[in-house]
């Protein structure tokens, strides 16, 4: 999934709670008219998020709104009793909810909110009247003939049209002269697309093993603590990014093991140990890993492909297998 942040504070809570480090936002709008408490759309939306999740920033007021950068959810939307430092006028609420941030990535060349409104005028009202018989819940609305910014809309859903629009090369190309800059924004657009591919193999690969880690006799079914991982790595094989069988489920602990060649997997799906001094007296190989030597990983509907189990043995140097 992926978020658009709107932020117009330059505070924004704080600390912890400050811009890039978490989303957050009051767990209710409270109106002293009717002493009551109201819940908002667009802050609730932060209980959707789950980790993993891609957020765009839309940071700034009036003219100097722009698109600064992403960031990627650490954890879930959840609700919380913590404070945020600085919580000016929402300092009212007895909770909030949050969901912490990392890898911020700050675009080398800001999106400017008037030229995408001015460059996209017709493509975004095409695209809100498409969208008329639905729930929009989006950052922006066309009114009195033009586009603004819907007030409240913090944390709003963003689709990979909506996306594309706003990484588009054009709307580097027409407010700045460098062009080494506008190359920028395409290499954003491909890292976020490959980050929502990930994601999707990520979720593939886990369905694809019951949401079990498939190493021997480990029993980690939390989804929390499960990592759909590649075995042929991205960034050496692209001709298997996509493929489930070039995919392991297992636990955050396994995971980092088999990534760091403290075990491999043979032709038969056994775990085969490594042999080298540093990683044979490691208290986790030892504790974790040694007494699953030549056992079976636990079997998945798509069985993992052997020509990248091979790749993963010659890149952790198992170079006897």
């Amino acid at each position: 999934m992926i978020w658009i942040e709107m932020s117009r504070d330059n505070i924004h809570g704080g600390g912890e709670w400050g811009f890039t480090k978490c989303l957050w936002a009051p767990a209710y709008k409270y109106c002293p008219k009717e002493s009551r408490k109201i819940p908002w759309l667009y802050w609730s939306n932060i209980l959707k998020v789950q980790q993993g999740d891609i957020v765009l920033h839309l940071r700034g007021k009036n003219h100097s709104a722009s698109f600064v950068g992403y960031s990627i959810a650490a954890t879930d939307g959840h609700e919380t009793l913590e404070r945020p430092p600085q919580g000016g006028k929402w300092n009212y609420a007895t909770s909030y909810f949050r969901v912490l941030l990392k890898d911020y990535y700050p675009f080398k060349t800001q999106i400017q909110l008037d030229d995408f409104f001015s460059i996209h005028k017709n493509e975004l009202i095409k695209y809100l009247k498409e969208l008329a018989e639905t729930p929009i819940n989006r950052f922006f609305v066309y009114q009195n003939n033009r586009l603004q910014c819907l007030n409240g809309a913090y944390l709003s859903k963003c689709d990979e049209r909506l996306l594309s629009l706003i990484l588009r090369e054009n709307n580097v190309l027409n407010t700045s002269s460098d062009i080494k800059e506008a190359i920028s924004t395409s290499e954003v657009w491909r890292s976020v697309k490959q980050r929502i591919g990930q994601i999707q193999f990520s979720e593939s690969v886990k369905k694809n093993y019951g949401y079990k880690c498939c190493f021997p006799e480990c029993k980690i079914d939390d989804p929390k603590f499960l990592v759909g991982s590649h075995i042929a790595r991205w960034v050496d094989n692209s001709t298997k990014r996509g493929n489930i069988s070039n995919g392991l489920c297992l636990c955050v602990l396994h995971d980092k093991a088999f990534e760091h060649g403290y075990f491999a997997l043979d032709d038969e799906y056994c775990v085969i140990l490594s042999c080298k001094s540093e990683i044979q007296n490691s208290k986790i190989f030892v504790e974790h890993i040694k007494p699953f030597d030549h056992k079976e990983i636990n079997c998945s509907q798509i069985r993992p492909d052997k020509n990248s189990l091979k790749e993963h043995r010659y890149r952790c140097k198992f170079f006897n297998n």
